[in-house]
């Protein structure tokens, strides 16, 4: 009789975890995204039922998190925003790739090669947008490793500072808005002078703004973009808004590519710096490119911080101050704030299966190494290459649901090698399943080379130097 009511009590506590982990993201994508309350859009064709093959693993006698699954798993990144704080993710993702062309055998893989989804907030959504981009080919248009050097060469061009007597008037942004954009049009253009847009992305990737016209979070999403023209926007404008820190540059006012919806935009981070959360409801929803995902279980994601600082603050030191003392501790503090807040709720929502989400932080740096967001000095830069370094060897720190963070046994550089494995491990397992993991949505006029790019294995038109 005692053993019944046992097995009853965990029969009603997995109901009630899985319940709560559809709540939680259900809330999210109430919250944050569009779209995806037409279920006409997300009903897949009718697919004939397949049962897929079971691999060996490639880890030997270690665990992977994708062995033996029939269905497979949706691959997620997620980029925080944070200014030039951004080299310390792209420093990351420059390891990673890295990472996966030695497991793979593949001198020329890159990070959209085994990444299906991709979600940037600030600078995170330019390196996403990067990353991603299509150059004609099926191939992306950069590297991780340029991403690394364009935040590190080119930040005095992203925070160039506007006219003396504009800032002096305290009338205009700290920072050119023509500079900025200047750099994004000559980044998303094109060798054969095409300017990209949201179509011309070789995987989903998800953008957050917040739009002032609506006073509300708005999502620049491929597979709205292919959907309809109606939110299909040029990338270099998607990446100026997602980057519009009040303060730092002027709000954009921008259209999409049909003229159809209108968007008064502001930096992302205001509402959603870790944007995680979003690339993981989109999957969890979209039926139609991710049909066979069930829930978290058949997620593979990996979040990139900026760096967490511990910059701790007295009473005694702060009781006096007024809004201009509290202006840019403030802004760490929501940004990092939101991030951390993201983490634990998916963190809770994967429970068991938490070895599936990753998250790589440069954490417990001391108050006096914390660099600005807005600083490109080739000093700053210097620092912040060093603490990208030091963050890879740092033991890395995960996220307890209740109970705060504890440290594990291995670095950030250690889990994200288990993570390329398992990215590799996934796609080839792909060749061989019989279900189809992704079934990503085409554009009519690139669908030849979208395909192309879903392949792990590039061709040989690849990116050149």
């Amino acid at each position: 009789m005692s053993q019944n009511i046992e097995a009853e009590e965990v029969n009603r506590l997995s109901y009630d975890t899985d319940k709560l982990r559809y709540e939680i993201f259900s809330k999210l994508e109430n919250n944050w995204l569009f779209g995806y309350d037409d279920h006409k859009l997300w009903i897949p064709q009718l697919l004939q039922e397949l049962v897929g093959s079971p691999i060996q693993s490639m880890t030997g006698n270690k665990t992977a998190a994708v062995e033996g699954s029939p269905r497979g798993k949706v691959c997620i990144l997620s980029i925080d925003g944070g200014g030039m704080r951004g080299i310390i993710a792209a420093q990351a993702l420059a390891y990673l790739e890295d990472a996966l062309r030695r497991k793979s055998g593949n001198p020329n893989a890159t990070i959209a090669d085994y990444f299906d989804v991709a979600a940037g907030t600030s600078t995170g959504g330019i390196l996403t947008s990067m990353l991603f981009a299509n150059d004609g080919t099926g191939r992306p248009m950069f590297k991780a490793a340029d991403t690394l050097k364009f935040l590190a060469e080119k930040g005095k061009k992203i925070f160039n500072p506007s006219g003396f007597l504009s800032r002096l008037s305290g009338v205009a942004p700290a920072y050119s808005t023509k500079s900025l954009e200047r750099l994004l049009k000559a980044c998303f253009l094109r060798p054969d002078g095409k300017s990209l847009t949201l179509k011309d992305t070789l995987k989903p990737v998800l953008i957050p703004c917040y739009d002032l016209s609506s006073a509300g979070p708005f999502l620049f999403s491929r597979a709205d973009a292919l959907e309809t023209e109606n939110y299909d926007f040029n990338m270099w404008e998607v990446c100026r808004a997602t980057a519009a820190t009040p303060g730092f540059f002027t709000p954009v006012s921008m259209t999409s590519v049909d003229g159809q919806t209108a968007c008064t935009a502001v930096d992302g981070g205001v509402v959603m710096n870790n944007p995680a959360a979003a690339a993981i409801t989109h999957v969890l929803h979209n039926k139609q490119e991710f049909p066979f995902v069930n829930g978290v279980d058949d997620l593979l994601v990996l979040s990139l911080g900026t760096g967490q600082f511990d910059r701790t603050y007295e009473r005694t030191h702060v009781r006096g101050w007024g809004s201009f003392q509290w202006a840019k501790p403030m802004m760490k503090i929501v940004l990092d704030g939101v991030s951390d807040t993201v983490d634990h709720v998916i963190s809770m929502a994967f429970g068991d299966n938490r070895h599936n989400y990753v998250r790589v932080q440069a954490m417990g740096l001391p108050s006096n190494t914390v660099p600005e967001m807005d600083d490109p000095s080739s000093w700053n830069v210097k620092n912040l290459l060093k603490i990208s370094e030091d963050m890879l060897k740092q033991k890395s720190m995960e996220t307890v649901p209740f109970g705060g963070k504890r440290l594990l046994s291995h670095t950030n550089a250690e889990r994200l090698e288990w993570f390329a494995e398992q990215l590799v491990l996934e796609h080839r397992s792909r060749a061989i399943r019989k279900t189809p993991t992704v079934v990503l949505k085409q554009s009519q006029t690139t669908t030849a080379t979208t395909t192309a790019a879903s392949s792990p294995y590039p061709s040989s038109s690849s990116f050149s130097e």
